[in-house]
């Protein structure tokens, strides 16, 4: 499939793994502590994808105005309840490993490109004992600016020693998918993720259903490249 060495880049949450539960969970476990009525799962997950910052003003400012609330400790509270929960119901989507390891085997570098504190994006990817999978990791403080930055996408390409031209990513919201455009490169939005709009409006190259179809849609993406 590939001679050369590209890069595939992907979002985590919401893109490889399915960890709003275990987010849900310690969101409303922070907000119980201050009072505040806890979220739906449903509508946890349209709260995603801009880090656990703005999760938490998102959770406040549903039923309260978040003036009321020093938000950066409660962020730093939201963290220490996370840390101990985040493997809890946190699992890869149906087929993510497999299709790696074809890509692996066909001479791709795997990165991960999150706004996700580092240490928690590599804390769950040990945890699911996929770390020898992935080329590099990159989180929302891994650099001084992040996703929908481009600098972000394009560091996280360039730490694995790869060409930015052959680069794709892969991602389930606006962030990811702006960022890609930003960067001018190819992109593939996965339609069971958190984005709170329409896939189809995000815009991306290729739209995926299910990671049995990954390599087919790598493959077109590689010739609308060539």
């Amino acid at each position: 499939m590939n001679k050369d060495s590209s890069t595939i880049v992907f979002d985590l949450d919401g893109t490889l793994i399915n960890s709003a539960p275990d987010l849900c969970y310690a969101l409303n476990k922070t907000l119980k502590e201050i009072h505040i009525p806890e979220v739906p799962l449903k509508e946890v997950k349209g709260y995603l994808g801009d880090g656990a910052l703005e999760l938490i003003k998102r959770g406040i400012a549903k039923t309260n105005s978040i003036e009321k609330f020093n938000t950066k400790d409660l962020r730093i509270r939201f963290l220490e309840i996370y840390n101990e929960c985040l493997l809890d119901k946190t699992t890869f989507y149906p087929h993510v490993i497999d299709s790696i390891k074809t890509l692996k085997k066909n001479n791709f570098s795997i990165a991960i490109c999150t706004n996700k504190p580092e240490k928690l994006a590599r804390t769950i990817i040990n945890g699911l004992g996929a770390n020898k999978f992935f080329d590099t990791i990159t989180g929302g403080d891994t650099y001084k600016f992040r996703k929908p930055d481009p600098r972000h996408l394009i560091n996280t390409i360039l730490k694995t020693g790869n060409s930015l031209n052959t680069a794709i990513m892969i991602g389930d919201s606006k962030n990811d998918i702006e960022c890609a455009k930003k960067a001018n490169i190819k992109s593939i939005v996965v339609s069971f993720g958190y984005s709170r709009i329409p896939v189809e409006k995000l815009q991306a190259n290729l739209i995926l259903n299910n990671y049995i179809d990954l390599i087919n849609k790598i493959k077109t993406i590689t010739k609308i490249q060539s």
